[in-house]
């Protein structure tokens, strides 16, 4: 897990300063090949930053890595700006540019299809945000795989795993700390997000070291409740905090529990999807009018 996370962190810091620094270095013969070159660089660094994890690899980073990338392309086009639209041979730069021309291609296919992942579905159900007391990062969420890992599952094709972020902008203090209480959102307070039954209550697992799991009882300790025409679960909560029991009504806002790391989760996080209770099909849901797509940020 721990090689995963390095990758993870190489892929979101490494390809923005590589193509910073390609920018920089830049030398091309004409406006038009130099047009091609960022515009294929925009579109794969904008890849980047939408399906990176930022809460691992820093939210406020990503505004680093930009803002460094903004001015290796304001200094290249001032380098650039004196040359011709095209040079004198024009046929030449489809020739020595085709590679180039076939990634734009094809990475801005990809970035298309990433924001189609991200929009916000038809049919959604409206909750309240189902945690207090911080600033909440969706890790995954979205309506594909590429930034949901759940989005294969029928059940939980619009689930959210939501973790926390400090003030400098990262989940926990670590790359991939085994103590539960360096994680941002260990602990944070779980509420209702909507008028509900409790159909099922399950406390007593343990919180386990990052990154072990429990693969026997997926969900942890959890929550299932009826909020009228969708069940919703809440997942993966803290041993000994979950305060409501099968049968109670609550309101919307009413504690539920605290966040933990008990069940099938490498690390503390809030897990929550919705379903229709009839077919058991995933049903999208937004948080207080927001889709919980990837890298979305609630304060709450």
């Amino acid at each position: 897990m721990i090689l995963v996370v390095v990758v993870l962190l190489a892929v979101c810091i490494g390809i923005p300063l590589a193509y910073a620094w390609r920018i920089w270095r830049l030398s091309e013969r004409s406006r038009i090949a130099w047009l091609l070159v960022i515009a294929d660089s925009a579109v794969f660094v904008a890849l980047v930053m939408l399906v990176g994890r930022w809460d691992i690899a820093g939210y406020y980073i990503r505004f680093v890595l930009l803002a460094l990338l903004a001015v290796a392309v304001a200094l290249s086009r001032l380098r650039h700006a004196s040359l011709p639209w095209l040079p004198a041979d024009g046929a030449s730069v489809w020739r020595q540019h085709w590679p180039t021309a076939g990634s734009l291609a094809l990475f801005g296919a990809a970035l298309v299809y990433v924001l189609l992942g991200l929009r916000t579905p038809a049919d959604t159900r409206n909750l309240a945000f189902p945690l207090q007391g911080g600033t909440f990062f969706v890790g995954q969420g979205g309506g594909i795989a590429l930034l949901n890992h759940h989005a294969s599952h029928r059940e939980q094709r619009y689930a959210a795993d939501i973790t926390a972020i400090g003030p400098a902008g990262f989940r926990a203090s670590g790359i991939l700390p085994s103590e539960v209480d360096r994680y941002e959102i260990y602990d944070d307070a779980v509420v209702s997000p909507c008028e509900a039954t409790v159909l099922a209550a399950v406390d007593g697992l343990p919180d386990l070291p990052p990154p072990e799991r429990d693969g026997d009882n997926a969900a942890g300790n959890h929550v299932v409740l009826d909020c009228g025409d969708i069940e919703v679960e809440i997942a993966h909560l803290r041993q000994g905090s979950v305060a409501v029991e099968t049968g109670d009504t609550l309101s919307v806002g009413e504690p539920i529990g605290r966040v933990g790391n008990s069940g099938n989760t490498t690390e503390p996080h809030l897990h929550i999807h919705a379903v229709d209770p009839q077919t058991r099909d995933g049903v999208a849901v937004t948080f207080d009018g927001r889709f919980p797509a990837r890298n979305r940020i609630y304060r709450n």
